[in-house]
Parts: structure tokens; C-alpha cells; sequence
């Protein structure tokens, strides 16, 4: 049976999440409705990871099995055709079984979007409307404690299972014109670490929270809890990294 791994993008801000919810509208349900109107199969898709309610997503990744063969640009064309406009389709090819969306990703790159200008009402369901000052330069210093790999069990929603040792390869935060943007890579992420890790910055940033005290938060592995999640609206999942060639995807 093929397997077609796509890559897609999607505007968060009228869905509930990335996992299908009854009676809620979800990225999964959009494009899982498209699958069926293309083959009449139920067919299940893999993501990478799951992106929660107003988070948005430039490159995610996900992969199905049909029995249905049609032509890569094919698949593409079909399910941009019966899908809603606020999601795409960039690409869509037939893999290895043994791809996997998840399971054969080796890192992933998020980023945050923070306006400390003035309200933008056009702007608040894609860049969190801070709209204050923060000190850029203190957050890109306090970034780099959470560069390498450590347990992030005090950033994250630990009661899932496995593991909340993770590494970060990159944590720069810069602003320009107003606008700051968080740049963090890694080998993964639990639910909520990024907005968790952001927010932590945006309180260090604001001077209400110190560098030594996330420091601690950190070492303590999941003993104190950081209290601080940033909203949904600024968040990006832009890329989803796999081994050149891996399994020939």
C-alpha cells in the first residue's frame, strides 16, 4: 500500500488543535474529510507532532496509506481542491514504509512572533499584541541557558509519558521594529515547552522574572514548575527536519 508523506501549512486561528475533537473543527478533520472525498477510504494521517488551538504552522508534516495510486502532483492538486483555504498543501510524494512522520523526525524548528508596538487589531490572531517594551538583549542572554540537552520536565506538561529530556540546539531571540522574534530548534519538544520557554523569556524580558531563577526552574526537573505560557497566537511550527534521504523520504 503507498504511502504519501505531504507537507502542509495551515492558519491556526479557527481551529481547535491539530487532532481530530468531535464536534470541534480540527486540522486532522479538514484534511482527513479531504482523503475521503479523494478515495472513499477512512483514512487516518500521522503528523509529526500535534499543534494546539491558534498555533500555526508553515511546514508540518504528515503521512497516510492509500490504496488508491495517483501521481505525486496529483495528490497535491487533489486535496488543495477540497481543502479550505486556510490550509495548503506544498508538497505531497510516496515514501518507505518505514518513513514516519514522527518517529523518523530528527529535530524541529518553532518560532514566536511578540509586537511591543502599539495594538494591532490585524495582526492579533498571528503576532501575540504584547504591546509593551521588554529587554531584547537580557531575553537572547537568558535563551542560551536552555541551549543543550537537559530534562525540561519544570517547562512542559510532564505527565505525559516518556521522557522530558530534550536538547536545544538554538535559542536566539531578536527584535526589529517592534516586532521580536524567537527562533528555537531541537531534537524535540513536549506539549506546551516552547510556550512555556517563551514565556519565561517574556517575563525575564519584562524584569519580573530573573535569569538565575529560570536557571533554577530548569535544574530542578519538574520540582518548581514555571508558572508563565505564552499565548497561541504568535507561535509557528516552520520546519520538521529528517535524515537526508531517510528511509527514502
Amino acid at each position: 500500500m503507498p504511502r504519501i508523506k505531504c507537507i502542509v501549512s495551515y492558519d491556526g486561528s479557527k481551529f481547535y488543535g491539530f487532532q481530530v475533537q468531535d464536534k470541534q473543527r480540527t486540522i486532522q478533520g479538514e484534511i482527513q474529510k479531504a482523503l475521503h472525498n479523494i478515495t472513499r477510504e477512512n483514512i487516518i494521517i500521522h503528523a509529526s507532532g500535534r499543534t494546539d488551538a491558534k498555533v500555526h504552522a508553515r511546514k508540518q508534516v504528515f503521512h497516510f496509506d492509500s490504496e488508491k495510486e495517483l501521481p505525486d502532483e496529483r495528490w497535491k492538486m487533489a486535496l488543495n481542491h477540497f481543502l479550505p483555504n486556510d490550509i495548503y498543501i506544498h508538497e505531497a510524494h510516496q515514501v518507505s514504509q518505514e518513513f514516519h512522520s514522527r518517529y523518523s523526525a530528527v529535530g524541529k524548528e518553532y518560532r514566536y512572533y511578540l509586537n511591543t508596538n502599539e495594538y494591532s487589531v490585524f495582526d492579533t490572531h498571528y503576532i501575540y499584541q504584547y504591546n509593551r517594551p521588554l529587554d531584547v538583549g537580557l531575553m537572547n542572554d537568558a535563551a542560551k541557558i536552555f541551549v543543550g540537552e537537559h530534562d525540561f520536565a519544570s517547562y512542559c506538561v510532564s505527565d505525559q509519558h516518556g521522557t522530558t529530556v530534550r536538547t536545544i540546539y538554538q535559542f536566539d531571540v531578536t527584535e526589529k521594529e517592534g516586532i521580536v522574534e524567537f527562533i528555537v530548534s531541537g531534537n524535540g519538544f513536549r506539549r506546551y515547552m516552547v510556550r512555556h520557554l517563551v514565556g519565561a523569556l517574556i517575563q525575564i524580558g519584562a524584569h519580573r522574572f530573573t535569569v538565575e531563577e529560570a536557571k533554577k526552574r530548569l535544574e530542578s526537573c519538574g520540582e518548581k514548575h514555571i508558572l508563565f505560557k505564552a499565548k497561541p497566537q504568535g507561535l509557528y511550527l516552520c520546519q520538521v527536519n529528517y535524515e537526508e534521504d531517510e528511509n527514502g523520504a
